[in-house]
């Protein structure tokens, strides 16, 4: 049976944000009510930024097209072309480069207008509106949209005005993703399975903790065993995340697991994740003898709040803690915030 996770939309929203390096768009958000932070109020916000861009008019650009035509324009593809020379036909495959609406970034407002339209979870007023700007996309053709889709979008001076739209649209297509793996989601909130939970969580983790302090370098560390043989047959260790103080000689190694349930129980005594722990103290194991590490397991809160620290020796420890996904957003923030400070 697959595991899940329900979690507010609104902090969905904002694990989302930091987990595409988007944070300014969570604080847009401080001031607003968190129960009004909706699936539908993020799509008005959507429908804000078609409505600006549209009274600003929509970009065009230069788009490839390729016809079979008996008329000469543009570039002639010879390969393609041959088998009507060959068949003596009057026609010629023709590359041609037309100035049009049709390009990625009204594609991807286009199609994002169209699941807003569908979406059942989204108020009738909303799937209003998104009909009234599909119309203005008439000359832009349907794709369907993937997250390689938002990876191509690449800005400057000309397009800047659309990066707003645009990391709405990924916020919005990340969310139904997440969501519809389930099937299992409303409004306010979206149940989650343990595997899209888990690596959206470490991304966001890397994220946060580089933006929001300053005192520590945030990266991704591989590691060598100290072991000697043929080391071609050891497992890689890479941490998740990494944080490697700037001034002293201190660094955190943190992994984020989870699972509905952070124990294991084995003839009735309950107890953590036993290859958990033991991948984490492998990490530590293997840092630098003059460096104080100290390594964080993070658990989802499941009705149990912990907070356990364990001690090897005044170099390295060992914390195992949660945090609750359902908390106001606030709360998450000093949480995480405040793990760094123990």
């Amino acid at each position: 049976m697959v595991q899940t996770f329900k979690v507010p939309i609104r902090n969905l929203f904002c694990l989302l944000s930091y987990a595409n390096d988007m944070p300014d768009f969570v604080d847009s958000l401080n001031d607003i009510d968190e129960d009004l932070i909706t699936y539908d109020f993020i799509a008005k916000q959507f429908l804000k930024e078609v409505e600006a861009l549209n009274r600003r008019g929509f970009i065009n650009g230069y788009v490839t097209r390729v016809e079979h035509t008996n008329r000469l324009g543009g570039r002639i593809l010879m390969n393609d072309s041959l088998e009507y020379i060959m068949a003596k036909k009057p026609i010629m495959v023709c590359e041609k480069d037309e100035y049009s609406a049709d390009i990625l970034f009204n594609q991807i407002m286009k199609v994002t207008l169209m699941a807003i339209r569908k979406n059942r979870y989204v108020k009738v007023e909303t799937r209003r509106r998104s009909y009234k700007w599909l119309d203005s996309l008439v000359g832009v053709g349907y794709v369907a949209l993937t997250r390689e889709m938002f990876l191509r979008c690449h800005f400057h001076r000309h397009n800047v005005h659309y990066k707003r739209m645009i990391h709405i649209a990924r916020l919005l297509h990340e969310l139904t993703l997440l969501s519809h793996k389930q099937g299992n989601w409303s409004l306010f909130s979206a149940e989650i399975d343990e595997t899209s939970m888990n690596r959206l969580f470490e991304k966001f983790l890397f994220h946060f903790y580089r933006i929001e302090q300053k005192d520590y370098r945030v990266a991704v560390e591989q590691m060598h065993w100290n072991l000697d043989g043929n080391a071609k047959l050891l497992p890689s260790m890479r941490t998740d995340i990494s944080l490697i103080h700037k001034r002293e000689p201190k660094k955190i190694v943190m992994d984020a697991k989870f699972y509905k349930n952070m124990f294991q129980e084995f003839h009735g005594k309950a107890s953590f994740h036993s290859h958990n722990m033991y991948q984490l103290f492998t990490y530590l194991m293997h840092q630098e003898q003059e460096t104080e590490v100290r390594g964080i397991l993070l658990y989802p809160y499941n009705g149990t709040d912990v907070a356990e620290c364990y001690r090897w020796n005044e170099r390295v420890t060992l914390d195992v803690m949660t945090v609750n996904l359902e908390d106001s957003w606030m709360d998450i923030y000093e949480r995480l915030i405040s793990v760094l400070n123990n």
